[in-house]
């Protein structure tokens, strides 16, 4: 608690907006360093497959991951059925409770802002919503945010648009539908 005399108390001012930015930014870079540490063992052990190879016979083709991009598929309806189901949905890395990756932290946080109860689907359970969400947005990253059943963006979409207060008034219209 910081005491002011009365006559510097009504001329300080604090500005949320310049107070919370510098905050969403060293969450983000945190838990990025988390995500880096938590994924290291799979980096290593791809980097030892590859060390395992000779360097004659080097790579000619990637295999591309085996899921359909079919708007029929079951991935693809799953996905439409949650887009629709819920208002607010965030597809992230981790859950709510614990975000695995710096920028689901940061999207979590500024959603968590508004006091609106949203839901999430964590990607990293299954990799056929992970890899579906990509396909069905035309995003390659993710966090994905859906309001009202219209995709929104990742987390760097996010910032720009609670700063500048667009993604506020989204979200008061899905608290508006959700009554």
């Amino acid at each position: 608690v910081l005491l002011l005399p009365s006559s510097f108390q009504s001329t300080i001012y604090i500005d949320f907006a310049t107070m919370i930015r510098p905050i969403l930014f060293a969450t983000a870079l945190l838990s990025s360093a988390s995500c880096t540490t938590a994924f290291a063992p799979a980096a290593r052990a791809v980097t030892t497959q590859q060390q395992q190879r000779t360097s004659s016979s080097p790579i000619t083709s990637l295999t591309p991951l085996k899921m359909s991009d079919s708007p029929d598929s079951p991935t693809q309806q799953k996905i439409q059925s949650l887009v629709d189901d819920n208002p607010v949905l965030l597809f992230m890395k981790g859950s709510k409770l614990f975000p695995q990756c710096g920028f689901s932290n940061t999207a979590c946080q500024i959603l968590q802002s508004y006091n609106i109860d949203f839901e999430s689907v964590d990607v990293l359970a299954d990799e056929q919503i992970r890899q579906g969400v990509k396909v069905f947005s035309q995003w390659p990253t993710i966090p994905q945010l859906y309001v009202c059943g219209e995709f929104v963006g990742g987390s760097d979409i996010m910032i720009e648009m609670y700063q500048s207060g667009e993604l506020g008034e989204m979200i008061e219209k899905a608290k508006a539908d959700m009554v």
